[in-house]
């Protein structure tokens, strides 16, 4: 019993550790554009949705909005898929490209991810994504 609690505490470790690292990009070179901060996103007043289906590990599925463009100034809701035409901050070190962005994901948005291997994120993007304040 003791071993297997010991297992299931390394495999909760294992998870927490990997949830900020980068999964295997489905985005080749050059598909993601970078933007200088000194150039700012112009802001988005209204909610966007794009609905359309989008194949993920051989399945069709319908989502609610497809990210294309500017990933900044955004508010995501439902199930959302961010491909790898996007448009986000450069950035030197951590990966803090919402830096700066008015960016809101509602509390119960799944979103799927192109450049992190086409993974479900339930939590948001901010915990890897966004400086601390």
């Amino acid at each position: 019993m003791k071993n297997k609690a010991l297992f299931i505490f390394t495999l909760l470790i294992m998870v927490q550790l990997s949830a900020c690292m980068d999964a295997r990009s489905l985005c080749t070179p050059g598909m993601i554009t970078y933007r200088d901060r000194t150039n700012p996103f112009p802001s988005i007043s209204e909610k966007q949705l794009n609905p359309q289906q989008v194949e993920i590990k051989r399945k069709m599925m319908d989502f609610d909005h497809v990210v294309s463009g500017q990933l900044c100034n955004n508010h995501l809701e439902g199930l959302v898929y961010v491909g790898c035409d996007i448009e986000i901050y450069a950035w030197e070190g951590k990966s803090n490209f919402l830096d700066d962005c008015n960016f809101n994901v509602e509390p119960d948005a799944i979103i799927y991810v192109a450049a992190h291997n086409n993974s479900a994120y339930y939590k948001g993007c901010n915990s890897c994504h966004k400086t601390e304040d």
